[in-house]
């Protein structure tokens, strides 16, 4: 019975293996997915293993075609491949337009088999979308005014593209990637268009005023390839500080100088120079005419270049502190300049960690000599080497010393045999004998 089985499961299996017969061959599609702008050519093809006898493709907006290597072009639609005998059939649509857009479905009938093959392409018409739109909101109060560490709110949205467009954010040619939301699409089922929408929060500082924020959208079919909405930032703070001390060097005696210096504020800041007891303001000069305080020169984007000129630097002039004084709506702000000179030093500028570092070093070189000479006074560590053991364990009980490396050399009483002491000493005593004290 057992070799009566054998072959009725053989023969199951060979009818599970004969299955594609029931619904159709495997079908090679090339391509499966094809993005066309319009205008252009596009061609697909599905092929088996055996010759065809009959290649039919409904195509979105043509209808279905009958195709092979001896029937003419209809229209925009032609035959592709090596012939049906190759069991080759192709498509290929010349000048696409929307309404191609879809799936693309090629059914081949073939001698060997009962049911038909299908094998289903999709082809993607672009469509440019809609120019990309930004908003932004920090709350309440002007949408055109932001202050520093103000947050921002801003939205791009790109609609009905299809594909779905790309969005990136700039600040003017910096991207950004921080503080952004996960993208959302949208897809209108009907057109298969597709919208984007993305958010980005953003703290602001005193380096993003008169930048502008951009939101780029990238697009097959957007005139080279993207479009972009920018928003100007205004962001209005008091002059910023800098770092301290500001001290300017190369002046020569006899010859004119100029102090420099560059500083960030928005808005535009009014300026006034104290020096040795008078204020001297813009575009003025001191009760000698011999120092002017220039008019402040716009560097772009809130950076503000600020000179006062002197006629000829003297001795008294390297011994004064200029104080800058600079306001506007926002605040206020000083900077006290001296001048020599001197020529600049190399390496004058510190960081405060390379300050904290010399300080550390120092510290320790200091620790490492106070442990060497208390090391060496009290012969300690590697200063222990040479010195004297008191040995009070001889025969005749008398005391005797030898240098704990030669033998000679002075005696050590810190090298003990005893562990007995008395108030601190360092010799032991025996428990009864008396201790001789001075009266």
């Amino acid at each position: 019975m057992i070799s009566a089985k054998k072959p009725q499961a053989t023969h199951w299996m060979n009818k599970t293996e004969a299955t594609p017969s029931c619904y159709g061959a495997h079908v090679e599609v090339s391509p499966t997915n094809a993005l066309v702008l319009p205008g252009r050519n596009v061609t697909f093809l599905c092929r088996v293993a055996v010759p065809l006898q009959y290649c039919r493709v409904e195509i979105p907006g043509e209808g279905s075609k009958n195709l092979n290597q001896g029937i003419p072009s209809d229209g925009n639609v032609k035959y592709f491949g090596a012939g049906l005998s190759s069991g080759q059939c192709g498509v290929t649509i010349d000048n696409v337009d929307e309404r191609h857009n879809g799936d693309i479905k090629c059914t081949l009938g073939m001698s060997t088999e009962s049911q038909e093959s299908v094998g289903k392409m999709k082809l993607v018409v672009a469509r440019a979308p809609k120019s990309p739109e930004m908003d932004i909101h920090s709350g309440p109060g002007s949408i055109k005014e932001y202050k520093i560490d103000d947050t921002i709110h801003a939205s791009c949205m790109v609609e009905d593209g299809r594909p779905v467009a790309n969005i990136s954010w700039f600040l003017d040619l910096e991207p950004l990637y921080e503080d952004l939301s996960m993208p959302k699409i949208v897809e209108m089922a009907k057109e298969n268009l597709q919208s984007k929408y993305q958010n980005l929060t953003r703290q602001l500082r005193a380096s993003d005023n008169g930048k502008r924020l951009r939101c780029v959208a990238q697009h097959p079919a957007y005139p080279n390839g993207q479009q972009e909405t920018s928003r100007q930032l205004n962001v209005v703070y008091p002059p910023q500080a800098l770092k301290e001390p500001l001290e300017q060097f190369g002046y020569q005696i006899g010859q004119p100088g100029t102090i420099s210096l560059k500083i960030e504020s928005n808005p535009k800041p009014k300026i006034e120079w104290a020096v040795a007891g008078q204020i001297i303001r813009e575009g003025s000069s001191d009760n000698t005419g011999r120092i002017e305080a220039q008019n402040v020169k716009e560097l772009g984007q809130g950076r503000y270049e600020i000179n006062l000129r002197m006629a000829a630097v003297n001795r008294e002039d390297t011994e004064n502190e200029y104080v800058l004084i600079a306001q506007n709506q926002m605040g206020r702000q000083t900077y006290t300049v001296r001048i020599s000179t001197s020529p600049e030093p190399e390496g004058l500028e510190l960081g405060l960690g390379s300050i904290i570092g010399i300080v550390v070093v120092i510290c320790v070189l200091l620790l490492a000599v106070f442990l060497l000479i208390f090391a060496k006074t009290t012969g300690r560590w590697c200063f222990s080497g040479g010195a004297t053991v008191i040995d009070y364990t001889s025969e005749n009980g008398t005391r005797q010393s030898h240098d704990g490396i030669s033998g000679d050399g002075v005696d050590n009483p810190h090298h003990q045999v005893s562990q007995e002491y008395i108030n601190g000493n360092d010799l032991p005593i025996k428990k009864d004998e008396k201790i001789n004290t001075p009266v």
